[in-house]
């Protein structure tokens, strides 16, 4: 695969979580690589432009930057591309992708105060646009980029444990997590991940299903946690009423199925209890 580069002029500062662009970068350029299985050229673009009526931002007349990420890959039917920044879509076969990467973008632009587009023709390439608004009026000394960016270097991702007898279920619950910024750490069992936990290995956050086979279930593993790490969170999940409704109330359980906004919200509540 071929990259290349174009840079517009006029280019300025844009405020944005840096992880998250990163992780939308990432995102996009995977999905670029995958349409393009026998090779192809993948390109990036940055150009100042002026939002108009057709992008409907409440921005409206702003000066915005167009980052462009284009393939020359397979292409998108026109009938699927509307539907390519949902949550779960994907076209790719099972196992190899959870159609969570483009939702992540979606949500990434939106919050920095943009939109993310996409334009597509099959057997051609897609184009991927993100439009972030500009900050180029604000004052920002080299000393706050300097904290920026050491911040950005020295951060250090929290590791969430995630507990369930389903792998297919974890491997979706593992990837909302890394969108979210996170590592993960996937056991299949209460009793495995007591046993990750007695060999002391760090971790910030257990998230763990109610019902699992074994001798010890969800609510189990949050009583043994709770009794030997008082100090390590743990949350539990569930999709059935009658196990949520069971559980101890002074346990904090996130209904399935969730997206990434519901178990954002859901991690900051936690955050902001302790």
């Amino acid at each position: 695969i071929v990259y290349n580069e174009n840079i517009g002029d006029g280019v300025s500062p844009v405020k944005v979580d840096l992880a998250e662009l990163e992780l939308a970068i990432v995102n996009i350029a995977v999905n670029a690589r995958d349409a393009m299985p026998n090779g192809g050229t993948f390109t990036l673009s940055v150009n100042a432009v002026t939002v108009d009526l057709d992008m409907g931002d409440n921005h409206l007349g702003e000066a915005f930057f167009a980052i462009a990420f284009s393939d020359t890959g397979t292409g998108i039917p026109p009938n699927l591309l509307s539907k390519m920044f949902d949550p779960f879509f994907t076209t790719k076969e099972v196992g190899k992708g959870t159609g969570l990467g483009l939702s992540q973008v979606y949500g990434f632009a939106h919050q920095a105060g943009g939109t993310v587009k996409a334009d597509s023709k099959v057997g051609q390439g897609t184009t991927v646009t993100v439009y972030l608004p500009s900050c180029a009026d604000e004052q920002i000394t080299s000393k706050e980029l300097s904290a920026a960016r050491t911040k950005a270097g020295h951060s250090q991702r929290q590791t969430v444990l995630v507990v369930d007898d389903s792998a297919d279920v974890a491997d979706v619950t593992s990837s909302l997590f890394e969108h979210l910024g996170y590592e993960t750490i996937y056991r299949e069992s209460a009793e495995a991940a007591l046993k990750l936990l007695e060999a002391g290995t760090k971790i910030d956050l257990v998230f763990s299903d109610i019902v699992m086979p074994g001798t010890i279930d969800g609510v189990g593993l949050a009583r043994e946690i709770r009794s030997r790490y008082p100090n390590l969170p743990i949350a539990l999940t569930t999709g059935y009423s009658d196990a949520a409704k069971a559980a101890p109330p002074n346990l904090r359980i996130l209904r399935k199925p969730f997206d990434t906004e519901a178990l954002r919200d859901f991690i900051q509540d936690i955050a902001a209890s302790r």
